[in-house]
């Protein structure tokens, strides 16, 4: 069945930001005086908003400032946002679902102004009906709220026919606290037992069984 509405991850989903973002995560290790761990654990990291994975390592409030600030100074004065590619056949994906009238928008736990400087970056705006990214008021904990706003954007009801696609389990849970249907992509920085575990209905290995998914 075609989606009523496809929501689409972009880190790890649709870009690969691996880059830029391990190197400013070492970069606020280096400048908190952490030891910095192989980009194996590194990678652990993406997904998530890095506050909340540093309030979940249990640190204090003045730390997770100034981590944040030491992440931000190379995410952007270092240019870390704009290191990334988007992944071969989405741009291609996006076309078609947008030829097939499928609305579709991103949604992600980076910060709206970043969200939308780099879904411009990366030329992805044409095929998109909009870009959604964290807000003030958002927890950072749940894709929920973004979904929400999404939707009502797009005009479409939250249902089983609505598809959330993303690489990691915040992407999973969020769908289903807001009822839609959850996809799993593994060529992100989850892996396949993440998103099974966190109840994803599909769990996809490259972009062309996604597209068979999404365009049958």
């Amino acid at each position: 069945m075609i989606p009523s509405a496809a929501l689409l991850d972009l880190d790890g989903t649709l870009s690969d930001s691996a880059p830029g973002l391990l190197a400013s995560l070492r970069h606020m290790h280096e400048g908190l005086g952490w030891p910095v761990p192989p980009d194996d654990v590194l990678r652990g990291w993406l997904g998530p908003p890095t506050a909340a994975t540093l309030a979940a390592l249990g640190h204090d409030d003045a730390t997770v400032e100034r981590g944040i600030a030491l992440f931000r100074e190379h995410l952007i004065d270092g240019g870390g946002l704009w290191d990334q590619e988007v992944y071969p056949g989405i741009r291609a994906l996006l076309a078609d679902l947008h030829a097939a009238g499928v609305p579709t928008s991103i949604l992600t736990f980076k910060v709206q102004e970043d969200a939308v400087a780099v879904a411009d970056h990366l030329g992805l705006r044409a095929s998109l009906g909009a870009v959604h990214g964290r807000i003030p008021t958002d927890d950072g904990r749940s894709k929920a709220p973004l979904i929400a706003r999404a939707l009502a954007e797009l005009g479409v009801p939250a249902t089983g026919d609505v598809v959330m696609v993303g690489d990691r389990l915040h992407d999973v849970e969020g769908a289903h606290e807001a009822g839609v249907a959850a996809v799993g992509v593994t060529w992100g920085y989850g892996s396949r037992e993440e998103l099974e575990a966190a109840g994803a209905a599909h769990v996809v290995d490259d972009v062309d069984a996604l597209r068979r998914l999404l365009l049958p």
